[in-house]
């Protein structure tokens, strides 16, 4: 289900103005859901397997590969980042309970690649991901790149619906407000005028076996809107949650 009509239903039966209820769907930024059963859905890139990088690009010392996005695949309209138009974006994190370090590799388009041997860290078997077209929505006011001047109610009530949504169905996705695993952690965006979500993973048990700790984890890539328009992928810093 789209996210704003579930968040529609589930705000009127817990009493928030209409004049609110729309307001906040407003907000919704458009994301690429990144699944691996796509129904006829474009291959986008994959979860896992090896790197494939440019002479003199080395693998991250310490970090597994969880991500590799074809830009040129994946649909002008299911994001609103200001990425390169082509290329590839490679995502590795560093294998820990709560992880720290991460790097994010943009490879040009063209550029003459080698898949590296296994680095010495887990290597993940690879999985194809499709593109599907979504929507995000914020958790909460702080989320929004300005002030809403929301009732405290009405805040609390939202907050309330938005925790008690079913969810998202996917594993990984690009762009949107990101996502926390519990109540215990912020969520990733903490001064949107400054910063975004680049993307969103979520590993558990069944893909990374024990490599992050036998829990599951949400590993949210955040960027700053300047460092993006300048392409600084290696400003990337992480925003981390877990249930386990």
């Amino acid at each position: 289900m789209d996210v704003r009509q579930e968040f529609r239903g589930a705000a009127r039966e817990k009493g928030v103005p209409l004049a609110e209820i729309e307001r906040w769907v407003r907000l919704a930024r458009p994301q690429t859901e990144l699944v691996p059963k796509g129904d006829g859905l474009p291959v986008v890139g994959r979860f896992g397997g090896l790197a494939a990088l440019p002479p003199g690009v080395e693998w991250p010392p310490g970090q597994c590969l969880v991500l590799t996005l074809d830009l040129a695949a994946i649909p002008s309209h299911g994001h609103d980042l200001d990425l390169p138009a082509d290329g590839s974006l490679l995502f590795f994190v560093e294998p820990r309970f709560t992880p720290t370090r991460c790097r994010v590799v943009h490879v040009p388009a063209g550029a003459a690649v080698t898949e590296r041997p296994n680095p010495g860290v887990p290597v993940f078997d690879p999985v194809p991901l499709h593109a599907r077209a979504g929507w995000s929505l914020p958790e909460n006011e702080r989320e929004a790149p300005f002030d809403l001047r929301l009732d405290d109610e009405v805040e609390e009530a939202i907050g309330e619906v938005m925790w008690y949504l079913d969810g998202n169905d996917h594993d990984f996705s690009l762009g949107g407000y990101g996502a926390a695993s519990t109540g215990g952690a912020d969520n990733p965006i903490l001064d949107a005028t400054e910063h975004t979500v680049l993307a969103t993973v979520w590993l558990d048990e069944g893909q990374v076996g024990d490599a992050f700790g036998e829990t599951l984890i949400v590993v949210n890539f955040m960027i700053k809107h300047a460092d993006l328009a300048e392409r600084a992928f290696d400003r990337i810093w992480l925003m981390t949650d877990f249930n386990g």
